[in-house]
């Protein structure tokens, strides 16, 4: 496995085979208390902001103080540019000034772990206490999404095959609904013989409610947007309320004698801000959307921030590439015909939005 910058944040503090401290754990506190313990403040006061996993940053004590805690409590989790201890010498992607992460491995050689266990250990691992004093908790929208993936981490019944968790029953379940277009009674019949055969301390969902909102727990909300029948406009926003296309003036819905207006076409839309936010929810997934920064580049071209037109616009918008947490996204759409030459009149568009500060790995997964 490649190292990669500060790693060692990321490793357990303690060598369980020698019950001592990790040699390179430890090396990390002592380059840590260099850098904080050089700022003329700390100099003069004797006292810093202690980033041990339970201070978090948010108290001042003094030095040994720092030093105890540190090696008693573990280091503050994805704390990796020290701003709040005086270092200023590190870029955020632009290749003339110096770096502190030079040495940074590819992390397409590293287990990155971006799958929803480890999504859910990035969350709840911030979730401490020191006396009184408790971390902000997570937004309404965090709290929902990091309490549905906790399903993730609970077997599905005690003693049953690794990898069988309530969440997984219910996303397979719901596949094969989609797959074989059952209907939701087919599904409700599946779920019930399912858990009659199971031992009674069960997780299975108990109804086709259960799994769909257990399901939706992990989805993001998406809009269905009328669109013109030649493809004109969206009756979106400002043209929500619109009965005719603001340039060929043809009717938005068809004639029928039902009370619920039926569109001659519509689009499937799936907001795009959420889910980019949701790339920045985990911690480890975070990391990976700098790799774009971040990696090293051995003259071949593996990703699109190798090639020349990559730098070239970073070169024309350079306070975009300055910050390396900013979105690269690739956009690409094809047309087909979802029931081949049977249904002429029909095609599908889908728009794909890639967003390419990932690795190879995840980009291309």
């Amino acid at each position: 496995m490649s190292r990669y910058f500060r790693s060692w944040m990321d490793e357990p503090m303690m060598d369980s085979e020698a019950n001592i401290l990790n040699e390179e754990y430890a090396r990390g506190i002592v380059e840590f208390m260099k850098v904080a313990g050089n700022q003329p403040r700390v100099l003069k006061s004797g006292k810093l902001k202690c980033s041990c996993s339970i201070c978090r940053n948010s108290r001042n004590v003094a030095v040994e103080i720092v030093w105890h805690h540190l090696y008693s409590n573990g280091f503050t989790p994805g704390y990796k540019i020290w701003y709040l201890h005086g270092e200023t010498n590190y870029d955020h992607g632009s290749s003339s000034e110096p770096r502190v992460t030079e040495f940074l491995g590819d992390t397409t050689e590293v287990d990155v772990g971006v799958g929803t266990v480890e999504m859910v250990n990035d969350a709840f691992r911030e979730n401490v206490q020191y006396g009184s004093e408790e971390r902000e908790e997570p937004n309404l929208e965090a709290g929902r999404f990091f309490g549905m993936l906790d399903a993730a981490k609970h077997p599905l019944y005690k003693g049953c095959k690794e990898g069988h968790s309530p969440l997984s029953s219910a996303t397979r379940l719901m596949t094969i609904k989609t797959d074989h277009n059952l209907s939701e009674e087919c599904v409700v019949a599946i779920t019930e013989w399912a858990k009659d055969l199971l031992p009674e301390d069960n997780l299975l969902p108990a109804s086709y409610y259960e799994v769909q909102k257990l399901v939706a727990g992990l989805g993001l909300p998406y809009k269905v947007i009328d669109v013109c029948i030649d493809n004109c406009m969206l009756y979106w926003r400002e043209d929500e309320n619109r009965n005719r296309c603001r340039f060929c003036r043809k009717p938005r819905y068809q004639e029928t004698s039902g009370r619920v207006p039926i569109p001659y076409k519509h689009m499937w839309y799936l907001p795009i801000t959420d889910r980019l936010k949701r790339l920045y929810t985990s911690q480890r997934m975070a990391e990976a959307m700098r790799w774009h920064a971040e990696h090293r580049q051995d003259g071949d071209i593996t990703h699109p921030s190798d090639a020349e037109a990559w730098k070239h616009f970073q070169s024309l918008y350079p306070d975009f590439a300055y910050e390396r947490r900013n979105v690269y996204l690739g956009l690409c759409t094809d047309g087909f015909n979802p029931f081949g030459k049977h249904g002429r009149k029909y095609s599908l568009w889908p728009v794909i939005v890639t967003p390419y500060n990932l690795p190879p790995s995840l980009v291309y997964a």
